[in-house]
């Protein structure tokens, strides 16, 4: 696929993201009438899943860096018939003003922020006095051999590999100490785990390869055809590490999550 929003919405959210969401969600208990930020949607299934659930007296906005994420995610919910507010922006800085929001959201994100701590204090000044938080971050990669073997793939073609990112906040101490860093209070973390299974291993693996390469710059200069054949010789790479995960035509793999929650004040 030409467009990486397109290729996760397609290949990462029904087996991997959507679940996991409506597992963040459900830790979050959001409730009719209040107001809900989706900080980092990506093609916002967690936006959308929780617009049903505040109701027409209630507002959902959804927040990402990328236009074309947030491309995919405004034709989605005008699908679903859904009212979501959406802007482009950063986490660390927050287009909204103090004490706008009930309830944040942050699935999969917090790792990738420049300024980690910048951004959870910004989620902080959004949140209403009673407001919580939240965010799911997945364990280390030592916990995910399938993506220990495509990091080290991506990486002997392109000379680095953006895969070990997605893993950078395994330690939960790092993440509870964050929270509580930029003033939240009551933090909790949970730990859990959930096997996703993806369809089509062939066509999965070109798209998690599509979408963990789309922001390294060796892969940026390369025309279409050039990254297609790049795309091949990874994928011959990790053939091995798709047969040892593949059962029944699926790709299954275990993902262990941190979920951590805290409030504004007590």
């Amino acid at each position: 696929m030409s467009n990486p929003a397109e290729t996760y919405e397609t290949y990462m959210v029904p087996a991997l993201f959507g679940p996991w969401a409506s597992h963040l969600i459900g830790r979050a208990s959001p409730r009719p009438g209040e107001r809900a930020l989706d900080i980092a949607c990506g093609t916002g299934v967690v936006a959308r899943k929780v617009a049903p659930m505040v109701g027409p007296t209630g507002a959902v906005d959804g927040l990402d860096v990328s236009p074309h994420m947030l491309a995919v995610a405004i034709a989605a919910a005008e699908r679903d018939g859904l009212d979501i507010t959406w802007s482009e922006g950063r986490a660390e800085a927050l287009p909204y003003p103090d004490g706008s929001f009930d309830l944040a959201l942050c699935q999969f994100a917090l790792m990738f922020f420049i300024d980690r701590a910048a951004a959870l204090s910004e989620m902080h000044r959004v949140l209403g006095t009673r407001g919580r938080i939240v965010l799911s971050v997945f364990q280390g990669i030592e916990r995910h051999p399938f993506y220990v073997a495509l990091d080290e793939a991506i990486g002997r073609r392109l000379g680095s590999s953006g895969v070990g990112d997605i893993f950078a906040l395994g330690d939960a101490s790092e993440v509870s100490g964050l929270l509580a860093g930029a003033g939240f209070q009551q933090v909790t973390i949970e730990s859990d785990s959930m096997t996703a299974y993806f369809p089509n291993p062939e066509g999965f693996l070109a798209g998690e390869i599509d979408v963990d390469t789309a922001s390294i710059p060796a892969m940026q200069q390369l025309g279409e055809s050039e990254r297609r054949d790049l795309i091949a010789a990874i994928s011959d790479e990790m053939s091995a590490p798709l047969r040892e995960f593949t059962r029944d035509g699926h790709v299954a793999i275990p993902f262990h999550v941190h979920i951590a929650s805290a409030r504004v004040a007590m």
